[in-house]
Formats: C-alpha cells, sequence, structure tokens
C-alpha cells in the first residue's frame, strides 16, 4: 500500500509539470545568469539589473533574485538599496533558521525532492550563500557608517556558522532514515562523475565549505580599528584557523595594538574580488541501484560544478608610492566544492530514494499499459534533474592589501587581464575601506567609508552610531523572535564642562572669557575659590564642541542645545549634567530620535526615524527598546507587538502595506 500511495503520488505530480514545470520549478537558472554576468564583465550593470527582473517578472521573489540584484546595486556603489534588497534574502534565510530550530523534521521531510528531482526542494541558499551574505551586509553596513549593525551582522555570521554546522549533522542521519524506511536501497558507485575534482589538496584543507576567512579577517579588522583589540585578537584567530597559512593574517594577530596611523595617516584595507562564482550544471549518469529484486540500472542526475572563466588576482597595489601585496583569503569555488563534496552522500540518499520510487511508478504504469509506461519513462527522464540554483555574480576569490596612507585622494593602480588599472580614493580618518571588484573587462570601485575621528573623552565608549532598524522574516501567519534585530543607538552623552582654575576673576555680565581650551559667552560668573562656572549663554570647547543654555556649579541645567559636528544635535532638557526629560537628538547621519530620555540614554517613550525611513515608535528602557512599540518601514508595511531587549517577540504581528509591481530601479 505504501508502495501504490508514491505510485500515485508521483503520476499526479507528473501530470501537473506541464502547467507548473516551465513556469516554476525547472527554470534554466544557470543559462539566465550566464547572461548577466556576460553583461557584468562588460561593465553593463543597467542592462544586467533588467536581465534579473525581465527573469523574475512576478511578484513570488526568490532568494537568488535578491541574492543577485543585491550584488549588482553593490557593485555600482548603490550601498543603501543593495542593503535593503539584501535584507530581504536575510528575511527568508531567518525564517529557514528559524523554522530549523523550531520544526526541524519538517525541513528534513521535504519529499518533494525524493519525488521529482531537488530542483523541487525549496531553495534557502547554498551554505556558503548564507554566510557571506552577512559578510556582504556587514561591509555594506560599515561603507554606510552604520557600524551598530556591522556589529550585529558579525556576531550572525558566528551563529549561522554554528547553526548550520548542526543542521548539516542531522541532515544525512535523517536521510538515512528515510531510505531505509523506503528500502529504497544503495549505489554501489558512481562512475562516470568526476569526484576527483572535489578531493583536490585545496579542498580538503578546508574546515568545511561555508566558513570563510575573510569575514573572520574583517571582523578583526574593524574591531582593531575602532580600538577594541579584546574583540579583534578572535577574529584574527579564526581568520588564521580557516586559512592557516595566510601572511597578512598572521601579521594582523601579531601586530594588534602596535598598528596605530600617525598624524595624517589612515590604516586603509583594500578589499580585491575577482572573478564569478561557478555554476552548477546538472550531470546525468545511468547507476545500478541494489535492490531486493536485484540491480536496476537508472538514470540519475548529480549536480557537477563548472569553474567561471578565472579572473587573475593582482600581486600588489601602488599607492601614494608605496606598493603593497595583496593575499587571496577566500576561494568560493573552492568552498563550493568542498561543500558539495560533504553533501555528496546527502545527494546520493535523495537520489537513489528518488530512484527507487519512480522504479515502482515505473512498474505499476507498465502493467497498467504500455503508452502509460512510456510516458511515466519520458516524464521521469524529463524531471531528472539536478539542482542548477546557485548565487552566480558572487566573486570567486576575495584577496586583500592592506596599508597605512597619508590622508587625502589617492592614485591606486594594479595590474587587470586589459593592463594596468588606475583609479583614486579618498582616504581619511581612522580608517577606510575601498572594496574592488575586477571581473574581466571590466572594474568596479566602491567609494570608500569616511569613518570618523573619535578622539578619548569626546565620547562615551559605549555609543555607537546608528543605523536603521532590522527587517523582520516576510511572514505574517507566525511572529518569530528576529535572528539579529536591531541595536538601538545609546543616546549621545555629552563632557562635563570643564572646571575653571581656582584664581579665574569673575566674569562681566555678556564677556567672552577664555579658560585653558575653553570659551565661555554670555552671563557667567565664577565661584571662588573652586571656579565653578554658573549662569546662561554659549559654551565653546577647542574641539569643536558648542553649549547653549545654563551651568549651574559647572553642571548643565534646564533647556539646553549641545552640538558636537560631525557626531550630533542635541536639544531639550537637561539634570545633572545629562540629557534627562525630554529632547530632540539629530545624528550627522541624518537619523532622528525624538521623546524621553533618563540619564543620558533613551528611556520611556519616544520615536526613532532613520534617513532611510524606518521608524520605530514605541517604549524604551535604558537605551533599549522595551515594552509595546511598532516598527515601520519604508515601504509602508509595519510590525506591532512587545519588544524585549531592543528584539521583537512572538507578541505581535506583521501587517503588510498593498505594493505596486516592483521595476527595476534605474
Amino acid at each position: 500500500m505504501k508502495q501504490i500511495s508514491y505510485t500515485c503520488a508521483l503520476l499526479l505530480l507528473m501530470l501537473g509539470l506541464p502547467s507548473i514545470g516551465v513556469a516554476g520549478m525547472f527554470r534554466q537558472y544557470s543559462d539566465a545568469l550566464n547572461e548577466t554576468v556576460t553583461l557584468v564583465k562588460t561593465g553593463e550593470l543597467k542592462q544586467a539589473v533588467a536581465k534579473i527582473e525581465n527573469f523574475n517578472e512576478g511578484n513570488d521573489k526568490d532568494i537568488l533574485y535578491f541574492f543577485e540584484k543585491g550584488e549588482l546595486l553593490s557593485l555600482g556603489s548603490n550601498f543603501i538599496s543593495s542593503r535593503e534588497t539584501w535584507m530581504k534574502s536575510d528575511e527568508i534565510i531567518q525564517a529557514w533558521e528559524n523554522e530549523f530550530r523550531s520544526n526541524p523534521s519538517k525541513i528534513f521531510g521535504d519529499i518533494g525532492s525524493f519525488l521529482i528531482s531537488d530542483k523541487t526542494r525549496r531553495y534557502d541558499g547554498q551554505d556558503y550563500e548564507k554566510v557571506l551574505l552577512s559578510t556582504r551586509l556587514t561591509m555594506n553596513h560599515i561603507m554606510l557608517g552604520n557600524f551598530d549593525h556591522a556589529r550585529i551582522e558579525m556576531k550572525k555570521t558566528y551563529e549561522r556558522e554554528k547553526l548550520i554546522e548542526a543542521f548539516r549533522e542531522k541532515e544525512y542521519d535523517a536521510l538515512k532514515v528515510e531510505s531505509n524506511k523506503q528500502d529504497a536501497g544503495q549505489a554501489s558507485n558512481l562512475e562516470g562523475y568526476p569526484m576527483q575534482e572535489l578531493d583536490t589538496p585545496e579542498v580538503r584543507e578546508l574546515k568545511n565549505g561555508f566558513q570563510n576567512a575573510f569575514a573572520h579577517y574583517l571582523a578583526g579588522y574593524f574591531f582593531e580599528v575602532t580600538d577594541e583589540p579584546s574583540l579583534a585578537e578572535p577574529g584574527y584567530r579564526n581568520a588564521l584557523q580557516l586559512a592557516p597559512g595566510n601572511t597578512m593574517i598572521k601579521t594582523a594577530l601579531n601586530e594588534i595594538g602596535k598598528r596605530v596611523p600617525g598624524l595624517g595617516e589612515t590604516d586603509v584595507l583594500f578589499v580585491l574580488e575577482t572573478g564569478f562564482a561557478p555554476r552548477i550544471d546538472s550531470l546525468n549518469i545511468s547507476i545500478p541501484i541494489m535492490r531486493k529484486g536485484g540491480i536496476v540500472i537508472t538514470p540519475l542526475s548529480f549536480p557537477l560544478l563548472k569553474v567561471s572563466e578565472q579572473v587573475p588576482v593582482p600581486s600588489s597595489l601602488a599607492v601614494a608610492g608605496g606598493r603593497y601585496p595583496v593575499e587571496t583569503l577566500t576561494n568560493i569555488d573552492t568552498m563550493a566544492r568542498r561543500l558539495l563534496k560533504d553533501q555528496m552522500p546527502g545527494i546520493i540518499l535523495r537520489t537513489v530514494i528518488r530512484a527507487g520510487l519512480k522504479s515502482v511508478v515505473q512498474e505499476q504504469a507498465n502493467k497498467a499499459h504500455w503508452v502509460a509506461g512510456l510516458v511515466a519513462n519520458v516524464v521521469s527522464a524529463s524531471t531528472e534533474q539536478a539542482d542548477d540554483r546557485n548565487w552566480r555574480t558572487l566573486p570567486e576569490r576575495i584577496s586583500i592589501a592592506r596599508a597605512m596612507l597619508p590622508q587625502g585622494r589617492q592614485v591606486i593602480e594594479f595590474q587587470t587581464p586589459a593592463g594596468i588599472y588606475r583609479t583614486e580614493a579618498d582616504v581619511s580618518g581612522r580608517f577606510t575601506i575601498v572594496p574592488i571588484r575586477i571581473t574581466g573587462n571590466a572594474v568596479y570601485v566602491g567609494q570608500p567609508n569616511r569613518a570618523k575621528d573619535i578622539s578619548p573623552g569626546l565620547l562615551p565608549d559605549k555609543m555607537i552610531p546608528p543605523g536603521h532598524l532590522v527587517p523582520p522574516a516576510p511572514d505574517s501567519s507566525r511572529s518569530y523572535v528576529a535572528a539579529a534585530s536591531s541595536v538601538a543607538p545609546v543616546a549621545p552623552v555629552v563632557p562635563v564642562a570643564p572646571v575653571a582654575p581656582a584664581m579665574q576673576p569673575t566674569a562681566d555680565l555678556g564677556k567672552r572669557v577664555q579658560v585653558g581650551d575653553t570659551t565661555y559667552i554670555g552671563d557667567f560668573r565664577f565661584a571662588q575659590p573652586s571656579g565653578l562656572p554658573s549662569g546662561k549663554g554659549v559654551i565653546e570647547w577647542q574641539n569643536g564642541h558648542r553649549f547653549e543654555g545654563q551651568l549651574v556649579n559647572g553642571v548643565k541645567q534646564g533647556h539646553g542645545v549641545f552640538i558636537a559636528p560631525g557626531s550630533f544635535r542635541y536639544e531639550g532638557n537637561w539634570e545633572s549634567n545629562k540629557q534627562n526629560g525630554k529632547g530632540k537628538t539629530i545624528f550627522d547621519n541624518g537619523d532622528v530620535y525624538e521623546g524621553e530620555i533618563l540619564d543620558g540614554e533613551f528611556h520611556g517613550q519616544g520615536s526613532y526615524t532613520t534617513k532611510d525611513g524606518y521608524r520605530y515608535e514605541g517604549s524604551w528602557k535604558k537605551g533599549v527598546k522595551e515594552g509595546p512599540g511598532k516598527l515601520i518601514f519604508p515601504d509602508g508595511d509595519f510590525w506591532e507587538g512587545i519588544f524585549s531587549n531592543d528584539q521583537r517577540t512572538a507578541q505581535g504581528k506583521m501587517t503588510f502595506a498593498p505594493k505596486p509591481d516592483i521595476r527595476a530601479r534605474q
């Protein structure tokens, strides 16, 4: 009875293929992406985006659409739109992660892949693509100056790696159980498949097929240049475990705390990406399957990686009169082969199960009528396709160069297949990241971030530059706790007004008094012998900070305005030298907080709006979202419910606003 039920199910699916196969599960992703890759190679990004849009005309966009479009937007230095697009991919992956945590048996029991082909399985991204997405988002956040969200993505990268590891350990066991249940038999060999390509020394050297050294080096670099050496060291050490022989990682690890820019210098990281990720073809092999009745020769399909046209990695960069070596940290082609090698036992098991079930269908159809047997055989062969879906516009290799350079506009030169390429980049602040992508005939250079100098003592250690809020997973039927909810920026705390020397003379009303590096303008008097100022007016510091309001014995009280150029502007109530009561903070990047503040932290009722159009309205506690609140997205969607420790909880609901068809944003 069990075999008959499977037979009926497969026949019904086969009959439905003419109406659903062409438009959906059996689209030729590889062919469509080949055209997109060709356009990127020749520098035609606008046409490449249009090609992606034409291939995904419906409203139901899959994860590959968001992967590929986000990559194209990033190549054009449109980091905001790229981030928004990639966040849609991240929502899909978060939904997969939540499903694995809550109901792993649902994922392991994906019977569709057993009945027809692996291509009918829901595609949530290759393992290395899931991790690289977090790395891509980390880079975008850094390029946009959203360092709080960069930290979130770095943490999420580590958590995602651990979850993938747990998933793969359980997946194969679940497949073995299913194989035994179906009495599917086993494949004796895979003669005709180039297994040697999955067993090269480079593949064997990799720890696994999803962790990449660049992600962890980037974390180490970021924490080092933002003066968090205790966090930088684990990042570099993790990178070194994944790429043990890498000289640059060893150097960075040994020089933590020693590599400090001199006056007018910047620590610059060049990220050079070359080529494209490999494509996946479907290879059909007739293999013998051992069953109770004997050996059955069955044509089955397996994924075959085909390397893209390789683009040489420049050996060095010439900048500011110096030449700096380039070293590869991550080879995505090798990672894809290692992943396929690790997944091949599971792929074989799924394929064997499918072969067993199809042989039963064939036998039943032959018994019914020879025409039915012929149809079953033709349809079975036509649906036997390996899964060819993958993120094709990813680079083949990710390499780096690092230099301490003088600030200003610098000329950069490096070798490409077409000859010496020359470009320019602005170098400024404590650090600068310059992303470079060499695709063959085209070179894309991202506009570098301009990380602001934060001198010790000017801002509190815990202050984090603000960024946008992370959207939830697109599932209105269930509310999951966000895997990586946004961290709300801590309200800026300003420096204490300097105490005047004990012998400071009394200032006349409306006069200007200079005390060290601080200037008092207005109605101020200095108590003796303490020298503490009291009165109303303007206080200016030599570093550019400015306060307009009232001081009582050197302490800010009442209504006042504080301006920290290049950081934020606060206007509101003060008590005991801290922002207390109600106020409005406008950050330098355009984000705005308006509401209640306690001891310099968002606390009570308030709203936070980003320059990108994200807005949170609701309750805050000690700088984080806590209690009832509403998160509104630029497209009109909103999530309303209970927040806890800055994260959404299961007590909430997502509401989607009506949307027009998505068109290419040219």
